[in-house]
């Protein structure tokens, strides 16, 4: 039975400090470093995705909503046909018509839809039992050129041209992993 995602948990996560003047600049002066917090539960009851969006304090709930209205999306979904095409999810989240309004590709609704965003990535990289950057590491160069959308790019690279430059730098792909995992 293919896994879907069933439902999720926002947590509006806030530390005050505005308190002690940490984080803050010019133009900010009163930060609350905070996070919209969000856990995508799945059919199968050991898989979630944890993503998160940073604020700076009041907002934050706003922002919590609005990864509601997206996440919203992703419920009944199968997980593999999304990971078969992050480009295309990306798409989707995006793509709802009444959220394009206020969104989606800017201000507070972006914002939300970083946040599951990220979830949807961490969600795909634990039913792979790998972290995120392994996951990205592993996949061929046409996994990697399905993971974008091309839409505001291809004036200066088509996905075709993105799989050749990837392919030419295969050789030396084992060896970048080696010193990532030496160095960091």
């Amino acid at each position: 039975m293919a896994v879907t995602i069933t439902h999720y948990k926002t947590h509006d996560i806030r530390f005050p400090t505005s308190l002690s003047g940490d984080g803050t600049d010019a133009m900010n002066v009163d930060c609350d470093y905070s996070a919209a917090y969000l856990i995508l539960y799945t059919s199968s009851p050991d898989l979630t995705g944890q993503g998160l969006t940073f604020t700076i304090g009041r907002g934050n709930d706003i922002v919590c909503q609005a990864v509601k209205e997206v996440a919203n999306r992703l419920i009944g979904k199968e997980v593999e046909s999304l990971f078969a095409n992050m480009g295309k999810a990306w798409d989707y989240l995006v793509a709802d018509s009444q959220l394009r309004w206020i969104g989606p590709e800017k201000g507070v609704i972006h914002i939300a839809t970083g946040a599951v965003d990220n979830a949807l990535w961490d969600l795909f990289a634990k039913s792979r039992k790998k972290p995120v950057w392994k996951l990205v590491a592993d996949m061929t160069p046409e996994e990697f050129v399905r993971a974008t959308t091309f839409r505001y790019i291809t004036d200066v690279i088509t996905p075709e041209e993105a799989i050749a430059m990837l392919k030419a730098k295969e050789a030396g792909k084992k060896e970048r992993e080696a010193k990532v995992r030496e160095i960091g």
